[in-house]
């Protein structure tokens, strides 16, 4: 009886999904300047990506009147809208596992960020974190049995089925905003934005123009600075032009995380982190196991050259360090396979061979090296440690046909460093305190993380700090609009 309510309520959420695609904006004409609008919004968000769009719910669903979301771009989602979808959360009664608890939590995500990572944020992402799938869940979003994410250390991740779980949040959400009549404006940047009295002026260019808009709060979730080249560059030096972006991977779709509202923010006096850098990761090509770890990485010439469990920063270097700055990945048939694979076998992007010299073969490899290296490493399997690598856990050996493998090369895809906040995600100001009415969630929000990001805990703290600055706003504007301001 329970599998069938269970299969009933996702063919439900299903259906209202796909119900909600056809009328969704994901790209539209807008205007900021309409008959009727107000003197003074209650809050302006500024980004919709996943972080923004659940802070404009957030403060409707808490009382604000007036909520106006601001896209740079020609298309509603941001980085989200790209994303894979994974949601990392505390939810032993999904998981059924007791010892699934806010503090190991925590520690997991310290221990990848190196200890440099926010505890007290971390903490509030980890205790709301269940509170966000069933949010999620009761808009038509639908989730995964828990399952260990890259990076992870326990099966703690969650993610809506299907090859574009990031899309599907944003429909999810986009379809919640129209209910309750929210505005989206297109194609108006940011440009700049300033403290006046009580609340805040933010400088917009529109389609139709320039434009000084007046809000009561102000809720910064633009994303990060991935797509600066030059910014990027200085963080770390192998991340030159010819590296994309993991949400323009062919250069031909729109990134506009560029950071300069964070810059903005820093010129406000708001406490800009640094030294955490950004993270960049295998992200298009060959790369199928977005979770579960049971691939190895071999150079051009069919050696492995790191340890396939290390964080995403130490992969990437070790790929960008190489002479062709990309790998081939590998895994076999009996691996759990990431929802992209039908696409990538249909696009080329993977092949599949029916033994390890087909294999070698088809990456012009020696099949008597490629040989030699699995065996090396299904041995090292055996063991229980790799003496090449140091790698000390595994999944599975490589050895049951097809095998499955393609090319894989490096993407900018998340920033570390940015808008510093407190559990609330106010603003911090350089000098102490806060900067009131102003807020932060998502990508522009730094040192939440530390040195590496726990994987699937990105979009977790997109939808819990999105919407604790929601709540935050809605309660700020009603406190203002109550004293005339």
């Amino acid at each position: 009886m329970q599998a069938f309510k269970t299969n009933r309520r996702r063919l439900l959420a299903c259906a209202g999904l796909a119900a909600a695609l056809p009328r969704t904006p994901f790209a539209s004409s807008s205007t900021v300047d309409r008959a009727g609008d107000p003197d003074v919004w209650d809050v302006i968000v500024a980004g919709s990506g996943a972080a923004g769009l659940s802070a404009a719910a957030s403060a409707l669903e808490s009382g604000a009147r007036h909520v106006l979301v601001l896209e740079k771009g020609p298309l509603v989602g941001g980085h989200s809208i790209y994303s894979s979808g994974s949601v990392s959360a505390v939810a032993s009664d999904r998981s059924h596992d007791p010892s699934d608890t806010v503090e190991r939590f925590v520690a997991d995500a310290l221990e990848v960020g190196g200890g440099t990572g926010d505890a007290a944020v971390l903490a509030k992402i980890g205790e709301d974190s269940s509170g966000i799938l069933d949010w999620l869940e009761s808009l038509g979003v639908f989730w995964s049995a828990p399952f260990i994410a890259y990076s992870g250390k326990h099966a703690k991740s969650y993610a809506m089925p299907g090859n574009s779980a990031g899309r599907s949040y944003v429909i999810a959400l986009m379809a919640h905003l129209r209910r309750f009549g929210c505005r989206t404006a297109l194609s108006t940047p940011v440009t700049n934005f300033r403290p006046e009295g009580r609340g805040w002026v933010v400088d917009v260019r529109s389609p139709s123009g320039a434009k000084s808009l007046r809000t009561r709060t102000l809720v910064i979730a633009c994303g990060g600075f991935t797509a600066n080249v030059k910014a990027r560059m200085r963080i770390n030096p192998l991340l030159t032009q010819d590296v994309p972006t993991s949400a323009n991977p062919s250069g031909t779709v729109f990134d506009g995380a560029t950071g300069e509202l964070i810059e903005c923010a820093g010129a406000n006096g708001a406490f800009v982190t640094t030294g955490f850098g950004l993270q960049a990761l295998p992200f298009w090509g060959g790369r199928l196991l977005d979770y579960q770890g049971a691939d190895i990485y071999v150079d051009m010439r069919g050696q492995r050259f790191v340890n396939e469990n290390s964080p995403w920063n130490v992969i990437s270097n070790a790929i960008l360090s190489l002479p062709e700055r990309r790998c081939w990945v590998i895994t076999d048939d009996r691996s759990f396979k990431g929802a992209t694979l039908g696409v990538k076998l249909i696009n080329g992007v993977v092949k599949k061979s029916d033994s390890i010299d087909e294999m070698a073969a088809g990456m012009n490899i020696e099949p008597a090296v490629l040989n030699s290296t699995i065996e090396e490493y299904n041995r090292a399997v055996e063991k229980g440690h790799d003496a090449r690598t140091g790698k000390r856990l595994f999944r599975q050996r490589i050895e049951l046909a097809p095998f499955y493998w393609g090319e894989e090369r490096i993407y900018a895809h998340t920033t570390l460093d940015g808008i510093r906040t407190n559990r609330a995600a106010e603003v911090i100001a350089v000098q102490g305190g806060i900067l009131p009415g102003l807020y932060a969630a998502g990508e522009c929000a730094g040192g939440i993380f530390g040195g590496d990001r726990l994987g699937g805990a990105g979009m977790t703290a997109c939808f819990v700090m999105g919407r604790e600055a929601g709540r935050q706003a809605a309660a700020r504007a009603r406190e203002l609009a109550a004293l005339g301001s």
